[in-house]
């Protein structure tokens, strides 16, 4: 069982959804390098790099974002970020008010940033993709261990 927020679970889903390839490839060729931040866990904000390259998902596990050098960043409270995969869990997927795009849209509870607007609309054009790659959670027997 793997733990949510940590490195071995990003490097899980990216492994799963490599595991998928052939049903990832129908939303076509994607690039982005995404980081993942957790905001407010007891030790701190934390930081998770995931990416896709062509056909191929990867993993940074956790991720200094000096070095990263991510497309953009998913950041969020962690009470979203448990919330959001539990919810992946319990559902198979993501129900409307879990997605990346509905949590992320409005830029409330999360948001993404980026240096350029290039970056930011990576997240969107490629949103689906990622929509996918985190559904595959499901799959993953997970234990959510920070909630606030």
């Amino acid at each position: 069982m793997a733990e949510f927020p940590s490195g071995e679970w990003f490097d899980l889903l990216a492994a799963k959804a490599n595991e998928h390839a052939d049903e990832l490839e129908a939303f076509g060729f994607s690039n982005i390098r995404l980081a993942c931040r957790v905001n407010g866990l007891p030790d701190g904000d934390r930081t998770f790099g995931i990416g896709i390259d062509g056909y191929d998902v990867f993993s940074g596990g956790e991720i200094d974002p000096a070095t990263w050098n991510a497309d953009c960043t998913l950041e969020g409270p962690t009470v979203a970020w448990c919330e959001m995969v539990s919810n992946i869990g319990a559902n198979g997927g993501a129900d409307l008010q879990h997605t990346l795009n509905a949590l992320s849209l409005a830029e409330l509870p999360m948001r993404v940033v980026a240096d350029d607007p290039m970056g930011r609309d990576l997240f969107f054009r490629f949103n689906q993709t990622l929509q996918e790659i985190f559904d595959l959670a499901a799959e993953i027997p997970t234990e959510i261990v920070a909630t606030a």
